[in-house]
């Protein structure tokens, strides 16, 4: 299987990403080169291949939701694995070993939205930000797909997180409460 995989990728078939990682390279019609793999792809294919639980970094999280236009170039996450370095194009994928505290919000729902409001937690400060955010927020937990999923996670992981983001939070999680005034 192995040597399979080896061939087709010399052939130009598949890509190698990491070890055990392939995929088919796909090209960009516009520049004629292959298109780099999508990272949160590989990240999920690298959690499952090591059986590894996973947190994304704060400015990842929040470029995912739409709360900033900040692109990474290096992709933090947060692992309970010893794992190397992945680089895709300009971007590279660093996975920095964690305890396992630090890794509660793993693989949850909410994930995104604890680790995006710690990443933006001085943004927060500012209320035209503040409200911004909220709107953003909101709309993403009106999902009808996602919504109630990441609603029902944050409600149940609230004192996991610190005092300033719990206020943050039950002011979006209630029903009809506004965010003006607070800072």
């Amino acid at each position: 299987m192995d040597k399979t995989l080896q061939r087709l990728a010399a052939a130009g078939d598949l890509r190698r990403i990491d070890r055990g990682l392939y995929d088919r390279p796909r090209t960009n019609p516009l520049t004629g080169r292959a298109t780099v793999p999508d990272y949160r792809a590989v990240i999920r294919a690298v959690t499952r291949r090591d059986n590894a639980r996973t947190v994304i970094d704060g400015m990842t999280a929040a470029n995912d939701l739409g709360l900033t236009t900040a692109v990474p170039a290096r992709i933090e996450v947060l692992v309970d694995a010893r794992l190397k370095p992945i680089k895709l194009g300009t971007q590279e994928i660093h996975f920095k070993y964690a305890a396992p505290s630090r890794l509660y919000w793993a693989d949850r729902p909410g994930m995104r939205v604890v680790q995006a409001l710690y990443w933006m937690q001085d943004m927060l400060t500012q209320d035209s930000e503040r409200k911004r955010i909220a709107t953003i927020l909101r709309r993403l937990l009106s999902d009808p797909k996602h919504g109630e999923a990441i609603c029902e996670d944050l409600r149940a992981g609230l004192s996991a997180v610190p005092i300033w983001m719990q206020e943050f939070l039950r002011q979006l999680l209630s029903p009809g409460a506004g965010l003006e005034g607070k800072s």
